[in-house]
């Protein structure tokens, strides 16, 4: 009989179950974490000048007068999730008004090349999320709005990122849906990350870590899960495998699962564990993230794996493991290393990482701006201000670009000054921003997290939390 999701957890209490589906279903939903491609995105089209992304690079750009621009944005809202399955969110207090205070702050101070920010701001029902819902918002952006850019924590569907890069739409993609060099490529010079480092980069820099801080000492061998899309393929194939094959670890094997509903993420993070069992390997690295490990370690099959040792980074949704010690196979911590670059997605307290740090002014104003609007989250911890950073950091990235463009502002121009502009612009939630020609995100620096066990949790109040270790690593 193939696997269910209930069958895969069936041995666990009931109301561990319960509580699994429903951190399954934030995690599948929730526009602020990685994405469920669970393929590729297609093709992206044609433009009106020729084929391709590469056509009408110099056509007139949609939303862009000679005293405002139009940018979009995506707010999520999960509170019909929320309420029928009971669980609790972050506080990010009102999205909707922090983008409206990042705006009127750039507007006040000279504007965004000279122009004035028209906001367009839509709520995104996450209980809705399909395909046909997914390509309203694009069609309501691109066709009724004329928007020149959108900012996004994430669109979870497949045919998004297709929809804006045919219609000429600048987007800044600020969700954990991993994109690798060759991914950013396919979209160009559509498709950006202001806060996100570029996959394929970030993963060698994981590797090594992981390498460096021993993880690998005395492997029999690792198996190598994956999200079911050209990217995971990729990365594993050029990176993953050479790598551990230099090191001397030859013994690999693959998993994939396809992400795209809770069913097959359920039966194949099930399948994978049981596969790593019976080869006995007793390493776990999970490429593309998505929602592959944090599910993975709440099913039963993770209880065979109790003796195996598993690498974690941004892309794993390292609070959520932190903060649910009663879903997750507390084994499965034991060892836990890695590579994170997003501290208010990887740390919820760290001694050694002050917040805000004086030293990234980007983080000191975007926090400066939440809490003036009045519309922040109350409880002032660094990881609840994370969808307002995401969205100052998307707007502020659009300004440092578009200072620096020509007043013709065409997809070509927005480029062109994107790829010059070096350390003009700083994320507000990372450890380091460059800019250089032919790549399309800034963060350019991670370090070293780890799962220590004797730390206090200061949400669960027990032992047991995510900290970081050693100094910056620059991302390869």
């Amino acid at each position: 009989m193939p696997f269910t999701f209930a069958a895969a957890v069936s041995s666990r209490p009931s109301r561990v179950v319960r509580v699994t589906q429903i951190v399954a279903t934030v995690i599948a939903l929730a526009l602020i974490t990685a994405g469920c491609s669970s393929n590729n995105d297609g093709a992206a089209g044609s433009g009106s000048s020729g084929s391709g992304n590469a056509a009408g690079l110099d056509d007139a750009s949609p939303g862009v007068t000679a005293t405002t621009i139009k940018i979009g944005y995506y707010v999520s809202d999960l509170g019909t999730v929320r309420a029928s399955l009971g669980f609790s969110n972050p506080d990010y207090g009102d999205v909707a008004k922090l983008i409206q205070a990042d705006v009127a702050y750039i507007n006040a101070n000279g504007g965004i090349g000279g122009r004035q920010i028209i906001p367009v701001i839509k709520t995104y029902d996450s209980s809705l999320d399909a395909p046909e819902y997914a390509e309203s918002f694009c069609n309501a952006f691109t066709q009724d709005e004329q928007v020149f850019a959108v900012v996004f924590e994430g669109q979870l569907q497949n045919n998004v990122r297709p929809c804006y890069a045919t219609r000429k739409t600048i987007m800044i993609d600020q969700g954990l849906l991993a994109k690798d060099q060759t991914e950013f490529e396919r979209f160009a010079p559509y498709l950006w990350s202001a806060t996100f480092p570029e996959y394929g980069g970030f993963l060698k820099t994981q590797l090594q870590t992981l390498q460096n801080e021993g993880w690998l000492a005395g492997a029999k061998g690792v198996s190598i899960i994956g999200i079911d899309n050209d990217v995971a393929r990729r990365q594993i194939d050029q990176s993953v495998i050479p790598f551990l094959a230099s090191v001397g670890v030859t013994n690999t094997q693959k998993f994939f699962i396809d992400t795209s509903n809770i069913g097959s993420l359920g039966a194949g993070s099930s399948t994978a564990l049981t596969g790593t069992a019976n080869a006995g390997l007793d390493r776990v690295i999970v490429v593309g993230g998505a929602r592959i490990l944090p599910i993975a370690v709440t099913t039963s099959e993770a209880n065979d794996l109790v003796n195996v040792k598993w690498a974690v980074s941004s892309y794993d949704s390292p609070l959520f493991l932190q903060d649910n010690p009663t879903t997750v196979v507390a084994a499965t911590l034991d060892g836990m290393i890695g590579l994170g670059a997003l501290p208010d997605g990887d740390i919820r307290d760290d001694p050694t990482l002050p917040f805000p740090n004086p030293a990234n002014p980007q983080e000191v104003l975007c926090k400066q701006l939440i809490d003036n609007s009045g519309a922040g989250p109350k409880t002032g911890l660094r990881t609840d201000y994370k969808s307002g950073f995401m969205h100052c950091d998307g707007t502020f990235f659009l300004k440092a670009v578009i200072d620096r463009a020509p007043k013709n502002l065409t997809a070509g121009a927005f480029r062109d000054a994107a790829f010059g502009l070096g350390s003009g612009f700083r994320s507000s939630q990372t450890f380091g921003s460059l800019m250089i020609p032919g790549k399309y995100t800034p963060t350019n620096t991670g370090r070293a997290l780890f799962f220590d066990t004797a730390c206090d949790n200061p949400i669960t109040k027990t032992k047991g939390c995510f900290r970081y270790r050693g100094g910056d690593v620059p991302l390869s």
